[in-house]
């Protein structure tokens, strides 16, 4: 059973190669590179004192699952879609902590993380794309 078992620690690299995609302090673990999954990407994300994603969006689905503390999703949505001038504006906010699970559908505007000044802690699971590249 020993043989299964894997530490995950914090990469370094990764997060210099993913720092643009946050606001604050976050530590990344790449679980799907540990144990060798290869069908989707798997990260353990640990947000420090209020940090969170910059607004973004996945072009296959997302699923969170909340581990520790206390945090924020919020989604995006058009209000207008004139070509040279894009808005949006919040559609919805979700309050979540240690236990909840939380489904992305793909192309959802959206960011997540930690409420004002807490830690919080998620297992992100993000679908590939039929490219084989990460959504």
């Amino acid at each position: 059973m020993k043989e299964n078992l894997r530490k995950i620690k914090s990469d370094k690299n990764l997060i210099a190669q993913k720092r643009n995609y946050f606001l604050g302090r976050v530590y990344l673990h790449d679980v799907s590179k540990k144990i060798g999954v290869k069908d989707q990407k798997v990260y353990l994300v640990a947000f420090k004192h209020g940090a969170r994603t910059k607004l973004h969006y996945h072009e296959g689905g997302q699923l969170l699952f909340v581990t520790e503390g206390k945090g924020m999703l919020v989604l995006y949505k058009k209000t207008s879609t004139k070509y040279d001038r894009i808005k949006i504006r919040p559609s919805s906010k979700f309050r979540l902590k240690m236990g909840d699970i939380v489904y992305i559908p793909k192309y959802t505007l959206h960011w997540h993380g930690g409420a004002l000044r807490g830690n919080f802690t998620h297992i992100a699971f993000n679908a590939f794309t039929k490219k084989g590249k990460e959504a």
